[in-house]
């Protein structure tokens, strides 16, 4: 049997809050390259970028007011009313300027080739191929779209719901077709990320709650428990500080709080059992002690969610990620659920 993480021994390791710099902060963007967070703000129409020092100042303004952001190559793109609008991370410069027609678009997420957003007024998901500046309904809903997060294990989308009872429902980015992957308690589910760990982790704006799921849904959420939580709307999750991103719209704050394990790589299985990964930071070489009852299955993905490379552990356990080019990567054994971030030199 495969321990998994003890979910309270994970939760917390420290807090980070910073306010007054904020007006209303919907979507907190981290920015692996640049090492910044982007925050949108939909009571003055700012995006702002807060760097590791703790300091905020403006990046762009956005009309419509901002809502969803989201990252995909070199370009921050952001809901804007019914249009979605790319800004170079280097300059600001807008760079896509798209009309979906929608009533209200909240969430967006990216697999690396397209972005996938929701329509919070028409119930819709939308998939908009950047490159060919054009976009597709995905999937019409019974429920409310709000967060949305692509899977890169799963090759999925995840949509959280807002109202009542929420839905977790999973999406298929080629079809559109519709699963319920579970049904909650919960009202009023805003954002969704995916930590180290592979878990789904999900914003309740209800009632002050970060709520954890493992990737089956099969089993039922966890509170973290994370103080400072005031109406969280649409997370992030920073891979190289282990940090989940939250903005709190009640207060105006933003909190990062780092998952224990992300960061020191510490489990509670047996070490029989571990899997372990170095160097890390790498040069291109990784070698890999993973035990024998394992599936060897790898894939490894990019910050946006974009899958790079897939296939079989040789059976010296050395990875070659040398063709890869230098910066953050997600590697995962999809049939254990365990997954580290991997910095490429």
């Amino acid at each position: 049997m495969i321990k998994r993480y003890s979910l309270f021994s994970i939760t917390v390791l420290a807090i980070l809050t910073t306010s007054a710099q904020y007006s209303g902060p919907e979507s907190v963007e981290y920015d692996a390259v640049g090492d910044r967070y982007f925050v949108s703000n939909t009571s003055n129409g700012k995006i702002r970028q807060r760097d590791q020092a703790g300091t905020v100042t403006d990046f762009v303004t956005v009309s419509p007011a901002p809502y969803g952001i989201e990252i995909m190559g070199d370009t921050l793109f952001a809901c804007s009313g019914g249009t979605v609008k790319g800004y170079l991370l280097s300059t600001g410069t807008v760079v896509f300027n798209l009309n979906l027609g929608g009533n209200f678009l909240n969430g967006i997420t990216t697999d690396g080739t397209y972005l996938y957003v929701t329509d919070f007024g028409n119930d819709e998901i939308l998939k908009v191929d950047v490159v060919g500046n054009s976009f597709s309904l995905l999937a019409s809903t019974t429920f409310t779209p709000n967060g949305i997060v692509y899977d890169p294990i799963g090759d999925r989308l995840v949509v959280v719901a807002w109202g009542g009872s929420a839905p977790i429902t999973q999406v298929d980015k080629n079809t559109g077709a519709l699963t319920n992957l579970t049904t909650t308690s919960l009202s009023n589910i805003d954002g969704i990320t995916i930590d180290c760990l592979g878990r789904f982790i999900t914003a309740n704006w209800g009632n002050d709650q970060l709520i954890a799921y493992e990737p089956t849904f099969q089993s039922a959420g966890v509170n973290l428990s994370a103080p400072g939580i005031g109406n969280p709307a649409d997370l992030d999750f920073d891979e190289v500080h282990g940090r989940v991103c939250v903005p709190n719209t009640s207060s105006n704050t933003v909190t990062l709080f780092e998952i224990t394990a992300c960061v020191t790589g510490m489990e509670e299985d047996p070490a029989e059992e571990r899997i372990t990964f170095f160097p890390n930071p790498c040069d291109g070489l990784v070698q890999v002690q993973l035990p024998a009852a394992y599936d060897r299955n790898y894939v490894v993905a990019d910050l946006s969610g974009r899958l790079v490379r897939a296939g079989v552990l040789p059976m010296d356990n050395v990875l070659d990620l040398s063709a890869l080019n230098s910066g953050p990567y997600i590697l995962s054994f999809p049939s254990t659920g365990r997954s580290v971030p991997i910095l490429r030199r």
